[in-house]
């Protein structure tokens, strides 16, 4: 096994260990199966180290960031919050986030697929409900995308839609700089004046 990898075969051999007992399915908050973009928000909040290296222009990973990420998850899917994972996560040596991370052995991604892995994860629907004490309990909601708009370097407004246009952003401007403005009064935020901009943020329930 190579010791280290892209940030591609970092996600996928993240699936891979999650996929064994389905832990990302624990409860109905965790919906992010780790992906590119969702590893680089981890390593700019300080979750996730940064790369060890590159090759050229390609960022390379080792087996920490594989704890790190699948120590994450099953944090998530025992109902920890962003903030408690960090508080708990930051700094750990290795041995203890392989106990955290229930990982005995740091598995290979399988063959490529026609289908790619994260969408396979989920092409297994979970029963319309489930029995707790007797009485059915509702599937919990769907994943639903969620876009960021930027709206200062420190203030990123999160909206529960699939996609957002031109004439939405510059509405959201329009409607954002009194609040801007009055966070600015307040020395809540920055004096950086740039434009909103909209970035996927990955995905929420």
């Amino acid at each position: 096994m190579e010791s280290t990898w892209t940030i591609t075969e970092l996600a996928d051999r993240a699936v891979v260990a999650l996929a064994a007992d389905g832990s990302p399915r624990a409860n109905g908050r965790v919906r992010d199966l780790p992906n590119e973009r969702l590893i680089r928000w981890y390593t700019t909040i300080g979750l996730v180290d940064p790369p060890l290296g590159r090759r050229g222009r390609t960022a390379l990973y080792g087996p920490r960031h594989l704890l790190q990420l699948v120590a994450i998850k099953r944090r998530q899917a025992a109902g920890r919050s962003i903030a408690e994972i960090q508080a708990e996560l930051t700094g750990l040596p290795d041995a203890t986030l392989q106990e955290i991370a229930e990982l005995t052995d740091l598995p290979e991604p399988p063959e490529p697929l026609d289908t790619p892995l994260r969408e396979r994860f989920w092409a297994a629907r979970p029963p319309a409900s489930t029995t707790v004490d007797g009485l059915a309990a509702p599937r919990p909601m769907a994943a639903q995308p969620v876009q960021g708009v930027r709206l200062a370097p420190d203030l990123t407004l999160l909206l529960n839609v699939p996609s957002l246009g031109e004439g939405d952003l510059a509405a959201i401007e329009t409607a954002a700089r009194p609040l801007l403005d009055e966070l600015r009064r307040r020395d809540l935020i920055g004096t950086d004046t740039s434009s909103p901009s909209a970035a996927p943020y990955g995905r929420s329930s």
